[in-house]
């Protein structure tokens, strides 16, 4: 083979591919998460888990958004499910969950479109009080934010996937 019919072939090859579209940008922000009801305990795990719901979001945006759009979230608290119950021996590590401990985000959104014009921009406070009726519809895979995930998802779908809003 040539380089010529190398070069030809890569041609080819590049006007055949799928052309790939701009995902929809989400960006995140948590204001003084160090003052949130719940984030998890401080430090590292809190951060960590910061990190794991940003990542669920934008990946929500990526399978909801079309492309172009924008989507800025800014998280001003967040009370994640169950509780610590350090009075618990051999619970140090673990959520108790009941009813009186629901997930909770109080959050503001700015939405638009691929020219920038304004489709949505709320202040929510989004929680599921039913939380634990859900467990069994809800796979977790050992994730520890299942039920603040699944809250999220629902919240998100209702609002920004065409599939699902009314």
């Amino acid at each position: 083979m040539t380089i010529r019919t190398f070069r030809a072939l890569c041609c080819v090859a590049a006007m055949s591919a799928p052309v790939l579209h701009a995902a929809a940008d989400v960006a995140v922000q948590f204001i003084h998460p160090e003052h949130y009801a719940d984030a998890g305990d401080y430090g590292v795990r809190s951060q960590r888990n910061l990190e794991s719901i940003k990542r669920h979001l934008q990946a929500l945006g990526d399978r909801c958004l079309p492309a172009g759009h924008t989507l800025d979230i800014r998280i001003i608290d967040l009370d994640l499910a169950g509780r610590h119950e350090w009075w618990r021996p051999g619970t140090y590590d673990v959520r108790i969950m009941r009813g009186v401990t629901w997930p909770r985000a109080d959050l503001e959104y700015l939405w638009k479109d691929a020219q920038g014009k304004v489709l949505a921009e709320r202040q929510e406070r989004v929680s599921d009080m039913d939380y634990l009726s859900r467990s069994a519809f809800v796979r977790s895979d050992g994730d520890p934010l299942v039920y603040d995930k699944a809250m999220l998802t629902e919240w998100f779908e209702r609002r920004f996937c065409p599939q699902h809003r009314g």
